[in-house]
């Protein structure tokens, strides 16, 4: 008599894609690999997505679903609201870096997530930003600007090193060095530029913010 397999639900198949999706990246995500994790045949994930592209999709619903949002007395603004909550969506960005290339790639898609999704919203408009359609647009941007920014700081690089290998790639002082020697960045050098993400992701966001145009 074989054995049974072994009992799985489509929450179970998420984590376990997550996790391997998180600590070693989308492209270790396949069907046999999560089945691996699981201790089912392949066959068996198929009850629940028709194809890998789904499993994807559902790890980006999942990262959404998850996002903590900031507290509303905090901020004196909706737009410091705003800032907050994408420094947020940044900081869990970057504690699951090899997920980013999925969320990027992936619209919101489950009700769990649109409801995530929705809440922010809400919370927005309860900080006082305009019921306006450009609304909107305005936080698909800052969503967007956020994600390229964690994507370019914190996912592993295009061509890296497999988890466990070192990566080999200059230090900030030798990136410094080279950029000190030549003349126009140089001369931003001398002026006191150092290059920060952290700090060119807040100016970008507070540009965005300030400079918005509630266009019907």
């Amino acid at each position: 008599m074989s054995p049974r397999p072994a009992r799985f639900t489509r929450e179970d198949a998420v984590s376990a894609a997550f996790a391997l999706a998180s600590a070693h990246g989308a492209e270790h995500v396949t069907m046999r690999r999560v089945a691996g994790e699981l201790g089912v045949d392949p066959m068996a994930l198929y009850r629940h997505f028709s194809a890998r592209d789904e499993l994807m999709a559902a790890i980006a619903d999942r990262f959404w679903e998850r996002l903590e949002l900031p507290e509303e007395s905090a901020s004196a603004s909706w737009q410091d609201y705003a800032h907050a909550l994408m420094a947020g969506v940044r900081a869990q960005l970057g504690r699951d870096p090899g997920v980013i290339p999925i969320v990027a790639t992936h619209p919101i898609g489950s009700p769990a997530a649109l409801a995530a999704a929705d809440g922010a919203v809400g919370a927005l408009l309860r900080t006082g930003a305009p019921v306006h359609a450009a609304l909107g647009d305005l936080v698909n941007v800052l969503v967007m600007l956020t994600v390229a920014s964690a994507l370019g700081e914190f996912a592993p690089r295009a061509g890296s090193s497999p988890p466990g290998i070192a990566d080999e790639r200059e230090t900030p002082s030798e990136d410094a060095d080279a950029l000190a020697a030549l003349p126009h960045l140089g001369a931003l050098m001398a002026a006191g530029w150092r290059s920060s993400q952290q700090r060119q992701f807040d100016a970008a966001i507070r540009a965005v913010l300030a400079g918005w145009r509630w266009q019907p």
